[in-house]
């Protein structure tokens, strides 16, 4: 038996297509046609390792798993190292549990070939016990200049300001470069101590930034910090009630080289005793959990401009619109270690890494009714724990804009390449079809974009992909959503963008491409259970769109149980009152 593990970045072109294989197996994810067209044209069967994935339970069994590494590398502020790094951690870990179950399915595999390395295709190799064969060496010889012009084209597709953020993230993340650009931002202990008390907002994304400040928005007698970990989080404008600042302004020249080199050895002991569990004996053997003294380096130098935050300011509470990133965790730890309000909440609709993640919150500001039953069913947070309350801005809440004689058939697309989707097989696939119900019904397409998109990029895919008289009927954006855009939106199309969410609760009908939802999360699902629009399973249920859409139209009670909006004084309270001291189960630092 002769299969080939194709790389994500790798494509369906090339040599090796001229070679016998008895199964190709796609460590990226493709929709069910594409790979029904593989496999006709290479004669063996072609599918996705993600097909092995099991919705949501696949998500759960973190849970229990990561605590077996928790209490181990904490450090003197009370920081659990592990809680921190092991979110980033993760998906390669369960990339690992993926390649088990491949490894299962392909037991009678003796010949194993991989058009490039990867974490996946080397636990396969391990499992089976055989070697892992590389594809001829002339493919080897090309990959360099292959990977410069893929290099090329991802700068020309950035604008300078994502080219620049991309330059600080690898080449300064301990903010030497730009601590110095930044200047000095820090008040003196006496001047912190007489200074009016704050609410801080982290934030390193726009999306969240525009979360925390819709929150702030609600409380304009309290004054607010918010502290960019990173330039792109920059919004505008501001209210006049917050006060921005960047983390770089904050830094430190230097960490202690001491308590640095105590957690690495903590680290390791960690690392040695996860080892002997069978769920993490691969994922050590592959060296995965041997990036976290990399991870402590950049995550300590992060913590020490925190401390200078809460040392130089009067934070009397924290709002985290993102617990999950280490720059917006980490200050949400030292709130809870500093017995002021941590309060946690999601700049999007769900957020599915609630199933495993530690709970380090005091309250957790639930939307509405549809998230709250995601994070208790779902998720199993502590229910006592959640508090509905959503940030929505009064011109939108609970108010249909929806019109029959909106233009737009508006698709509403995300950055696929984070789940390993190849884009160009989901655009061909979605596209073309919208096209013809948009003419049908005497309306056009727009694209959405997703800040994290590129706007260059996806033009050149819809030219390339689209007929002439497809693209006449396309446009796209990258603007922000905005209620002009809702109101120009007769449909919403997309696969589960929180956007989705935000059209439900202002009447407008929303469509999810259910075959292509992310293989873990089970947003769509949950979707479908609160009225947040029709899952469509097959691509020619597009077609359908205009005669489906009076049965799809969100009801105001949909909006009602979507999002219930917090009161001033509701949410003055949650930031503002004393927090519980920390659990005694918290370990004792170093």
């Amino acid at each position: 038996m002769r299969v080939l593990l194709l790389h994500p970045d790798d494509d369906f072109h090339g040599s090796w297509t001229s070679q016998h294989w008895d199964s190709v197996i796609d460590l990226g994810r493709a929709p069910k046609s594409f790979y029904d067209e593989r496999s006709a044209a290479l004669g063996c069967p072609v599918s996705s390792v993600f097909d092995l994935a099991v919705e949501v339970e696949d998500m759960q069994i973190w849970r229990g798993l990561l605590e077996l590494g928790m209490g181990r590398v904490v450090d003197r502020f009370g920081i659990d190292w592990w809680d921190v790094i092991s979110l980033v951690l993760q998906p390669e870990l369960q990339d690992v549990r993926l390649a088990l179950r491949l490894a299962e399915k392909l037991s009678g595999c003796r010949t194993l070939a991989v058009s490039r390395p990867s974490v996946t295709a080397e636990a396969v190799r391990l499992q089976l016990g055989i070697p892992l064969q590389a594809l001829h060496r002339r493919l080897q010889r090309r990959l360099v200049p292959r990977i410069l012009r893929r290099s090329v084209t991802a700068a020309r597709n950035l604008s300078f300001e994502q080219l620049l953020q991309v330059v600080y993230d690898k080449y300064d993340p301990h903010y030497r470069w730009r601590r110095k650009l930044a200047g000095p931002a820090a008040q003196s202990s006496a001047q912190s101590a007489e200074s009016e008390p704050v609410v801080l907002l982290p934030s390193a994304y726009s999306n969240v930034t525009k979360t925390a400040l819709s929150y702030a928005g609600i409380l304009p007698e309290q004054k607010f910090l918010l502290v960019l970990a990173r330039e792109s989080a920059a919004v505008s404008p501001v209210p006049a009630n917050v006060q921005t600042a960047r983390l770089a302004s904050f830094a430190t020249k230097r960490c202690d080289k001491n308590e640095l080199q105590k957690l690495e050895v903590c680290w390791k002991q960690m690392e040695q005793s996860l080892g002997e569990h069978p769920a993490f004996r691969l994922p050590v053997h592959l060296e995965i959990l041997k990036k976290g003294p990399r991870w402590l380096r950049w995550g300590v130098a992060v913590r020490d401009a925190w401390i200078r935050v809460f040392e130089t300011r009067s934070v009397a509470g924290c709002l985290s619109a993102d617990d999950s990133n280490p720059y917006t965790r980490i200050p949400l730890l030292l709130a809870e270690q500093r017995e002021i309000p941590a309060v946690a909440c999601h700049h999007g609709a769900l957020d599915c890494r609630m199933a495993f993640k530690n709970p380090r919150f005091s309250n957790y500001l639930a939307k509405g009714e549809m998230e709250r039953d995601y994070l208790e069913r779902i998720c199993g947070v502590d229910g006592s724990r959640i508090r509905i309350g959503a940030a929505s801005s009064p011109p939108r809440e609970n108010a249909s804009v929806w019109s029959e004689r909106a233009p737009w058939i508006t698709f509403f697309t995300e950055p696929y390449e984070t789940d390993f989707w190849r884009v160009e097989t989901i655009y061909r696939e979605v596209l073309p079809r919208l096209c013809a119900a948009a003419r049908g019904s005497g309306k056009t397409v727009v694209l959405k974009l997703h800040p994290f998109e590129s706007a260059r990029q996806r033009r050149r895919l819809v030219k390339r992909i689209l007929s002439e008289d497809d693209r006449k009927l396309v446009s796209l954006t990258d603007a922000p959503l905005s209620r002009e855009i809702l109101q120009k939106t007769w449909c919403a199309v997309t696969v589960e963008s929180t956007v989705a969410f935000e059209c439900a609760a202002v009447g407008i009908p929303a469509f999810l491409c259910g075959w292509l939802r992310n293989a873990y999360a089970g947003y769509a699902p949950q979707y479908v259970r609160f009225g947040v629009g029709r899952m469509l399973e097959f691509p020619d249920d597009l077609l359908r769109i205009p005669s489906m859409l009076c049965a799809v139209m969100p009801d105001s009670d949909t909006a009602r149980r979507l999002v219930q909006a917090i009161s001033p004084e509701a949410l003055s309270e949650v930031l503002c009152q004393p927090a519980e001291a920390p659990s005694s189960s918290n370990a004792k630092g170093l």
